[in-house]
């Protein structure tokens, strides 16, 4: 879908058109229900967060200035979201790295052995956890934009949409999380 497209059906569905607004709310739940999935600690009811996600952005579709994407949008709303849910448990979030979902690959599924060795197994296993345990070391903001661009697939200038900063601010976090994240993992390497 085109921008021109997305802008079309915000405009339709603020007008009170339903099909409109279900078809942009559709197209962009996928990113939604990541972009949660990845923020919300295990437990936590993912699919009530992307349905509160839904209905916030619908009560405040008037407050979409149209600069940036929707998505970008919708994925502000979930952030805030995530974050007052958070806030509320005072838990600190842990991003899990194994599929939760079936259209998402499974850490595990990069060893390249059809039947690896129990060492084999054994050291990704090793990897994944510590790259679990990286991301969730990771400070707020950088959990949030890794979270975002590799589980959500935002680009960058969805990103500082939805966290509302700057492009720059983006890369580097998103620098900064990745060269964390990476640095732990080569750690692991035998």
């Amino acid at each position: 879908m085109g921008p021109e497209d997305e802008r079309e059906l915000v405009e339709a569905a603020r007008r009170g058109d339903r099909d409109a607004a279900e078809i942009l709310l559709e197209t962009h739940e996928l990113l939604v229900f990541r972009a949660c999935g990845r923020l919300l600690p295990p437990g936590e009811d993912v699919e009530a967060a992307v349905q509160e996600t839904m209905l916030r952005a619908l009560k405040n579709l008037e407050r979409f200035t149209g600069q940036g994407s929707f998505g970008g949008w919708l994925a502000a709303i979930a952030v805030n979201l995530c974050r007052d849910r958070l806030r509320r448990r005072r838990l600190v979030p842990f991003l899990p790295l194994e599929a939760r979902h079936a259209d998402e690959a499974d850490p595990l599924a990069a060893i390249p052995s059809a039947e690896p060795s129990a060492e084999r197994v054994a050291m990704a296993r090793q990897a994944v956890q510590r790259l679990q345990r990286e991301v969730s070391l990771l400070p707020r903001r950088q959990q949030e934009v890794f979270a975002l661009r590799f589980f959500a697939g935002l680009d960058l200038e969805g990103i500082a949409s939805a966290l509302g900063v700057d492009v720059g601010t983006v890369k580097t976090h998103l620098h900064r999380a990745v060269h964390r994240v990476r640095g732990a993992v080569e750690e692991a390497r035998p």
